[in-house]
């Protein structure tokens, strides 16, 4: 599972699993412990399919951490007007996939290296570095917090 937050389409069938799974439950129980399993095959099916439902989300889902900023790119005060997705996924790819590379280092101290590197990681994206600069970044931050907040419960 992605540590990012990404609302999914098909986590609509989460639910349609979680009520397929409790009603398949509830017969079972039905049948095996009168009505007392009716009710705990109904609890038990519904959670069994929610997590079905969430994994098969996951699992079908193929663009990564990059689904959450997808959603959201062009409404960035930063977006460039006339620019896609094609021009904003590199940049945020390469803000997740240089956190891991350069983590545990604030944004501002890994740029100068994050500049450099960006004609290389571009893959095709017509923003300049100026303009990718702040989509790196977002990634970058996004990632910080979700760690903060893992140190913070965990």
């Amino acid at each position: 599972m992605s540590i990012l937050k990404k609302d999914h389409i098909l986590g609509a069938g989460a639910g349609a699993s979680a009520v397929t799974g409790g009603a398949v439950c509830a017969v079972i129980g039905g049948v095996v412990a009168g009505p007392p399993g009716i009710a705990l095959g109904a609890v038990a099916g519904t959670a069994l399919g929610a997590v079905a439902g969430h994994i098969a989300s996951e699992a079908v889902d193929g663009r990564g951490d990059l689904g959450h900023f997808q959603q959201i790119f062009h409404t960035m005060p930063y977006y460039v007007s006339g620019m896609t997705w094609a021009d904003y996924a590199p940049a945020y790819r390469y803000g997740l996939d240089s956190h891991g590379r350069l983590g545990g280092q604030p944004f501002a101290r890994a740029e100068v290296e994050l500049e450099q590197g960006w004609a290389n990681a571009s893959d095709g994206s017509r923003l300049v570095w100026n303009e990718a600069r702040e989509a790196v970044a977002h990634a970058w931050r996004s990632l910080d917090e979700v760690e903060s907040a893992q140190a913070h419960h965990g």
